[in-house]
């Protein structure tokens, strides 16, 4: 098969691809008719504890008590791939048994570009995603391991 052939093939099927969609399309579709007011949102509000801005303000006054070994351990969550949920090690070194000063030395140290092993180039967009507070958080709940 030529390159002249496998473009128009390509090219055909294509315009069947677009042809066959557009003529599905329902023309009666307006947009989200999904509108909830009135009973409706008085009804959403009683199942869910509130307004919106009600929840989010529960949200936040939680979020302001938690410890920082409760945010750092939320944060965590997606270090586990590589430490492990106990932070056990696995792709990634072993983290328990670690200070907190040392857990944040070192993502200081990954967040300012520096090398710090093997590993750095894994935790040099990882580290540098992270605030100084998550930085301390996840700290605090590492050395809790």
């Amino acid at each position: 098969m030529n390159t002249n052939t496998i473009v128009a093939a390509f090219c055909i099927a294509v315009t069947a691809i677009i042809w066959m969609g557009t003529t599905t399309n329902d023309t009666d579709w307006t947009g989200n008719r999904n509108v909830c007011v009135d009973d409706c949102y008085d009804q959403w509000k009683a199942d869910n504890g509130g307004s919106v801005a009600e929840i989010e303000r529960e949200k936040q006054i939680a979020l302001a008590a938690a410890t920082p070994e409760a945010l750092g351990k939320t944060y965590y969550g997606q270090c586990i791939a590589c430490h492990g949920a106990g932070g056990e090690g696995g792709i990634g070194p072993q983290l328990s048994g670690q200070s907190s000063a040392e857990i944040v030395a070192k993502l200081t140290a990954y967040k300012a570009g520096e090398t710090r092993g093997a590993e750095s180039a894994v935790m040099w967009p990882t580290a540098q995603m992270m605030s100084d507070t998550d930085i301390s958080n996840i700290g605090a709940f590492i050395s809790s391991l």
